[in-house]
């Protein structure tokens, strides 16, 4: 992909998210965008009237940088309630990384990781672009992903945030997905008649609109 194209707008629409700068409450967002991991956006949103603040995750499956051009992908995401604090930290952390950042333009992350990091607060945005070698913005991205590893459930989302931190210096155990049951099939034997009546049975006990589901097997001994 050319470097043209890659912009926060298209990494958060190929996730699924309408673009970078977020409408609404007010809300902190930072998007991961790790050399050798699929990218990631993590949101912190203000306090609800329950007193809760609302931290949600996006994750791709799949690196959007290595596609030939910018489109939609599989994501995986969460939403999760968390104290209301996390929000308060969350802007200091902004405050502090937004007053360590470098102000000479914009910046070509090459390798590590970079990140690009937006607060809402009164209908405007504040927004900025580093690489997370900078002490403060590390310190605030850091912080940032390990909350959300805390705070999630998802295996993947979990393991997304995972590869991202190792960028950090943080090493989090990789978390299985959970098995899957086997899928299964039923095989009906007897006359035509018999299956018949067998599939009629079936349609009126799931109601009038059900419909039936057969599949057939070639048994050789």
């Amino acid at each position: 992909m050319q470097l043209a194209q890659y912009t926060a707008d298209a990494i958060c629409r190929s996730m699924g998210l309408d673009a970078f700068e977020p409408a609404g409450s007010p809300c902190v967002r930072v998007l991961l965008k790790p050399s050798f991991h699929p990218e990631v956006c993590v949101t912190v949103a203000g306090a609800t009237e329950a007193g809760r603040a609302r931290l949600s995750v996006v994750a791709l499956s799949e690196m959007l940088w290595r596609q030939p051009f910018p489109r939609r992908l599989p994501e995986l995401r969460e939403e999760v309630g968390v104290p209301a604090e996390l929000f308060t930290e969350a802007v200091a952390g902004f405050t502090a990384a937004f007053a360590d950042r470098e102000r000479d333009g914009r910046r070509v992350c090459l390798d590590g990781m970079g990140v690009e990091c937006c607060r809402l607060a009164a209908g405007v945005a504040e927004r900025f672009a580093e690489h997370v070698s900078r002490p403060a913005v590390s310190e605030f991205v850091r912080q940032l992903v390990w909350w959300s590893w805390v705070a999630c459930r998802v295996p993947g989302v979990r393991n997304a945030l995972a590869g991202c931190a190792r960028y950090l210096g943080a090493e989090y155990p990789r978390q299985s997905d959970p098995e899957r049951p086997p899928a299964g099939g039923l095989l009906v034997l007897g006359t035509p008649e018999a299956r018949a009546g067998y599939f009629e049975a079936l349609r009126n006990h799931g109601g009038p609109d059900a419909e039936p589901h057969s599949w057939t097997s070639d048994f050789r001994q």
